[in-house]
């Protein structure tokens, strides 16, 4: 047997055996739907949304699971994490605390993967499906905020928008109008101060990952009364 047809037949092998693990591996390990995952905990389901709080320490692993929603995040720890699309190989994918994302399910199709939690640490993250089917939303109507201290607009599409927002000890924001539902997503520990017109003062404690949800349009301003920064995430659903 030459060199060339050796090699050749042990690439047909490799490829042989590559497919036989990837039919084993969809046989052991079934695929089901993220809010169904063990890790991937739903908190909170209404008429707008599904809040999935992720939640998972170092060294342990998902189930595979399927994102077939649309599906805005916040990474709220900074880990490495192995992910592995369904029949793909794993691959080392460092994650950044305080990175907002957004997968579009509904021009992209469904995302199923697994991952372990490389560490350091426990991997936290607050997902969002989106229930309501694209194109009823009000989109078409409604003004961002404009650029200012202590805020940035990180996502903007026809169906989120996400305002990250910092605020120093002794900053205030606003007046500013958040329009229609929307949820606030905690990054930092400590308390601000929301302040609506014509209503009481209302101080907020967060710790990270903590969330809230509004039903309705709201204008306040937001103020850091404590000694240290607070960061946290506005997402408004069009």
């Amino acid at each position: 047997m030459s060199k060339a047809v050796f090699i050749a037949a042990c690439i047909a092998l490799t490829s042989v055996s590559s497919l036989a693990s990837l039919k084993a591996l969809a046989a052991d390990d079934p695929v089901v739907p993220a809010h169904e995952e063990p890790r991937h905990v739903p908190k909170l389901t209404n008429a707008w949304v599904r809040v999935i709080d992720v939640n998972i320490p170092e060294g342990e692993r998902t189930l595979f699971h399927e994102h077939a929603l649309d599906y805005p995040f916040l990474m709220v720890s900074s880990v490495t994490l192995r992910n592995q699309i369904y029949g793909q190989e794993a691959k080392d994918m460092p994650i950044t605390r305080g990175l907002v994302g957004y997968y579009n399910a509904s021009t992209q199709g469904a995302y199923t993967h697994r991952f372990i939690n490389l560490g350091p640490g426990t991997f936290r993250a607050i997902g969002i499906e989106l229930l309501k089917p694209p194109g009823n939303g009000n989109a078409s109507t409604t003004t961002p905020i404009a650029p200012r201290a202590g805020l940035t607009t990180v996502v903007d599409n026809e169906r989120v928008r996400a305002y990250r927002i910092v605020l120093q000890p002794g900053q205030s924001l606003g007046p500013v109008t958040l329009h229609g539902p929307s949820l606030r997503v905690a990054l930092t520990d400590g308390v601000i101060t929301d302040q609506r017109d014509g209503e009481a003062a209302v101080d907020v404690v967060m710790t990270p990952a903590q969330f809230s949800f509004s039903e309705s349009a709201r204008t306040l301003t937001m103020s850091n009364r404590g000694t240290q920064a607070m960061e946290w995430v506005e997402f408004e659903f069009k």
